[in-house]
């Protein structure tokens, strides 16, 4: 039975549980499903690419109030890119 398990092309996932994913995998992931360089987010972000590119290295991490933005946007890529080039025309 243990054999089966081991060898299985098809476990069970259902009880998994992932980890959450950090600032920098959620910056990184929502950057490639917008397809945008780390220079055209930043600006989009009205932040340093340096500031950025920090955030994704995780050699720095941002503060509170922007761990809840990155959320926000982690949630709604779309919705929320939309929402800040608006910001950047007016």
């Amino acid at each position: 039975m243990a054999d089966k398990m081991l060898n299985d092309d098809n476990p069970d996932w259902s009880e998994f549980t992932p980890a959450p994913l950090d600032h920098a995998a959620k910056l990184k992931a929502t950057r490639a499903r917008l397809s945008m360089s780390q220079a055209a987010f930043a600006a989009l972000l009205h932040i340093p690419r340096s500031t950025l590119q920090n955030w994704e290295q995780r050699r720095t991490e941002p503060d509170a109030f922007t761990l809840t933005i990155i959320d926000l946007i982690y949630d709604d890529p779309e919705g929320m890119a939309e929402r800040l080039k608006r910001k950047l025309v007016a």
